[in-house]
């Protein structure tokens, strides 16, 4: 009796902090599309923010990215030639390569990239402003922590997840093409019909609409996550762990919600 109440507490609790986490992060995006709409948010300073927190997550990641990128487009490509082929079913093998790859897989493994490389570091250095008071600082002077801090990380991860999304998918494209009519023109026609079918209205909107879900989660949910942060050192790598699990999660919803939109 003892361990079912304990057992049930702990749920009670656990359900607790998660709806008090999703308020708060709630509450955060919430004050971001606020501060983005604003004029007065755009000066100089925070559009450099942007600018180098672009620069810090998906320029300086390429020389990681674009190999992880070549080596998943690359054994995807062959796996579903070869088992199209075996199977008689050729003809279908553009179009599962077009659907599996490029709208599904590369963009969840480009944010869930984004998200180890880049998330984690956000987590962290707002976890540790806040033990070092660096926020309050930044109060005291006169200037909102949310336009000079906040805002260009959480813009900047969006545009970086986006920017490296299109870039996977071009390339899964071009990977698709060779591996099913390799350096050959015959299959241009086919080819570019396939992938005019495939990317109608629709389906561009959704993509883009996954991709920027994606970038406010790996930017935001490790931005709240930090902010929650209590004023002890020991609290960072709690932060930390807490930011990322909610990423993972976050991030298998919605791309189980667009499974469900596009297919069910």
């Amino acid at each position: 009796m003892d361990l079912l109440i304990a057992f049930t507490e702990g749920l009670g609790r656990h359900f607790v902090g998660w709806t008090a986490s999703v308020q708060a992060l709630a509450r955060f995006l919430y004050r971001v599309m606020g501060a983005v709409l604003a004029p007065a948010t755009w000066n100089r300073a925070t559009f450099d923010n942007v600018i180098r927190q672009v620069y810090f997550t998906a320029v300086q990641a390429l020389y990681v990215f674009l190999p992880y990128t070549l080596v998943i487009i690359g054994v995807i490509v062959a796996i579903i030639v070869s088992t199209a082929r075996g199977l008689g079913l050729s003809y279908l093998a553009d179009d599962l390569v077009i659907r599996v790859l490029t709208l599904e897989l590369l963009p969840f493994l480009t944010a869930l990239f984004v998200a180890l490389r880049s998330g984690s570091a956000i987590n962290t250095e707002i976890a540790l402003m806040r033990v070092t008071l660096e926020m309050d600082a930044l109060r005291h002077c006169g200037v909102d922590p949310l336009h000079f801090e906040l805002l260009p990380r959480v813009v900047g991860g969006v545009l970086s997840v986006l920017a490296l999304s299109l870039l996977a998918g071009s390339i899964s494209l071009i990977a698709a093409y060779l591996g099913l009519y390799g350096l050959s023109p015959a299959g241009a026609t086919y080819f570019s019909m396939t992938v005019a079918n495939v990317f109608g209205g629709p389906t561009m909107l959704g993509w883009m609409v996954k991709c920027v879900l994606f970038g406010l989660v790996v930017s935001s949910v490790p931005v709240a996550a930090g902010l929650e942060t209590t004023a002890k050192i020991y609290a960072v790598p709690i932060s930390v762990r807490k930011g990322m699990m909610r990423v993972f999660f976050a991030l298998v919803f919605i791309e189980v919600l667009s499974l469900v939109a596009e297919y069910v």
